[in-house]
């Protein structure tokens, strides 16, 4: 229980959390997922579908753990749940209700053990310690990590709108809307945050938006999600979501929410999506990352970005511009 908060990056509430474990000896942790708890009449499809997502690790176990302020068991949801898992030969090993994953809080185990205790403090258990080491922060829970995308400044958000409405205005008056497009401002925010020199001023901001609407540009900043510079690549990613306006704020979102994947972190990876989505509604690559790659192991979508590289496509930058140029 305690672990709970390193697995997922923050305190979850009113949650269903599913763990996949599997290896060779059966207890290497894999795929971590949490949920709404949902209401009454949605019980048998949300626990299904919980169930089915995590079942893409190819798990041989699962911990199944409901986490609700209030002491209601939820039984019928861990029911349906633990019914799908066994559906493919996947047993739910450890079944566990808390009050919260904090210090002090309640816990109980499901089975006919009746197991119940208190909640340690997580920073003290040597899996948080190990995740620390390693860099991992843990948020107070989920608002925290949805404010790391949120959007900046109000009015300096307003103002960078305008010039690139502007610049698209001019764009779509070429015969060649990219022509003018450099593709090594991207390269060169990457090395200023590798530096910690960067700066995002109107004018970079503007340049960088219009570099990632070209589909061949924005393939190649998928691939600095893999290479070296990786760690400077997703702090560019997350100043440009907080610093962009919408719709062209999805694509960078989409970056960091491919970044966060390569480190395991799913949590951070959905809020991303979340936040493309809502900049751009239907945006294709947005779409694919979170039909096709979330549930993947970081490893597996390395070797895939490799294999697709040059044929990443999303969006086409015209439809872009035609969209900017609608609002």
């Amino acid at each position: 229980m305690a672990a709970i908060p390193v697995l997922l990056g923050f305190h979850p509430r009113e949650s269903l959390v599913l763990v996949a474990t599997g290896g060779r000896s059966g207890r290497r942790l894999g795929l971590t997922l949490r949920v709404d708890l949902p209401p009454p009449e949605h019980v048998r499809d949300h626990a299904a579908c919980a169930a089915e997502h995590l079942l893409l690790d190819t798990p041989t176990g699962a911990a199944v753990v409901v986490i609700a302020a209030a002491a209601a068991p939820h039984a019928e949801l861990v029911g349906h749940v633990i019914q799908t898992l066994e559906r493919h030969q996947v047993r739910a090993h450890t079944v566990l209700w808390a009050e919260s994953t904090s210090e002090g809080a309640r816990w109980s185990c499901y089975d006919t053990c009746e197991c119940t205790g208190v909640v340690p403090d997580f920073s003290t258990t040597t899996f948080a310690a190990a995740a620390v080491t390693a860099g991992q922060v843990v948020w107070a829970d989920r608002r925290e990590l949805e404010a790391l995308v949120a959007p900046a400044d109000v009015e300096r958000i307003r103002r960078r709108e305008a010039l690139l409405i502007e610049a698209t205005d001019e764009a779509l008056a070429r015969p060649d809307p990219g022509a003018t497009v450099d593709a090594a401002v991207v390269d060169a925010a990457i090395a200023d945050a590798a530096a910690d020199r960067l700066v995002l001023d109107d004018a970079r901001i503007v340049a960088l938006a219009a570099a990632l609407a070209v589909p061949a540009i924005r393939d190649a900043a998928l691939l600095q999600c893999i290479g070296p510079a990786a760690v400077a690549a997703e702090q560019l990613w997350t100043a440009l979501v907080r610093e962009t306006p919408d719709p062209e704020a999805a694509e960078p979102a989409v970056l960091l929410a491919v970044s966060a994947l390569m480190r395991g972190d799913g949590a951070l990876a959905n809020i991303a999506l979340d936040r493309a989505e809502h900049a751009w509604p239907g945006h294709r690559l947005a779409a694919i990352v979170r039909s096709g790659l979330l549930g993947m192991r970081p490893e597996q979508i390395r070797e895939l970005l490799r294999d697709c590289e040059g044929q990443v496509g999303g969006a086409v930058r015209r439809e872009r511009l035609l969209r900017r140029g609608r609002s």
